[in-house]
């Protein structure tokens, strides 16, 4: 099996010691997201920035003040949104031990090809248009994959990859033997808000050096 799914944010730190590549803690969308993020997605953005477990709340409005038109950050749901990735930043903290996570937001998405993340575990959320398109190892040439052939040949049949919800909170193994996952198309070719989440060793050595 290639995902572990739950209902809490407690019984997600199980996956820790579990097998499967991906674990998902499924979330409804907060009311009143939809309409909110509408107003975000009118100018694209990439942030990056260090996020430490203490103050996070306060680190991570500091990054994203920039990109936040001023008649929205004063609206309700601004804080909501803000103290929510501040808990999913904290989390990912206890999660892997750490001080410290690599945080990542932005508009566009770009990566069209299959591929595994060359990190330990990555935590990401969509919060807004279309979530991270993911494939069961039972449906994946992994030979297509590792000698560099096209999607197509990856996975045959389209119709058996599958899409993390919006808002739903998602830790994917990575490394040579991590899951298979791409951008999908409706987020490669129109806007979305998505969260990604990474080791502080990770931000240290790659983030913080490549601001493409």
């Amino acid at each position: 099996m290639s995902v572990f799914k739950t209902y809490s944010l407690e019984s997600l730190g199980e996956f820790s010691n579990r097998s499967e590549k991906l674990a998902i803690f499924e979330r409804d969308p907060v009311k009143g997201a939809d309409e909110f993020f509408q107003k975000i997605m009118i100018n694209k953005f990439k942030i990056k920035g260090q996020v430490f477990r203490n103050n996070s709340y306060n680190h991570i409005k500091s990054l994203i003040e920039s990109v936040v038109p001023k008649k929205v950050n004063s609206e309700p749901f601004y804080s909501i949104w803000l103290k929510d990735m501040s808990n999913m930043c904290k989390y990912f903290c206890d999660f892997l031990k750490i001080e410290s996570v690599g945080f990542s937001l932005g508009t566009k998405r770009v990566c069209k090809r299959y591929h595994v993340d060359n990190v330990p575990m990555r935590l990401l959320v969509t919060y807004a248009g279309k979530g991270t398109e993911w494939l069961p190892d039972k449906f994946v040439d992994r030979n297509a994959y590792e000698n560099g052939l096209p999607n197509e040949s990856i996975l045959k049949n389209p119709s058996r990859s599958k899409f993390i919800n919006t808002w739903d909170v998602a830790i994917f193994r990575g490394g040579s033997d991590g899951l298979l996952h791409r951008s999908p198309d409706a987020a490669l070719n129109g806007t979305s808000i998505m969260m990604r989440l990474d080791h502080e060793y990770f931000w240290n050595e790659v983030m913080k050096h490549d601001f493409r």
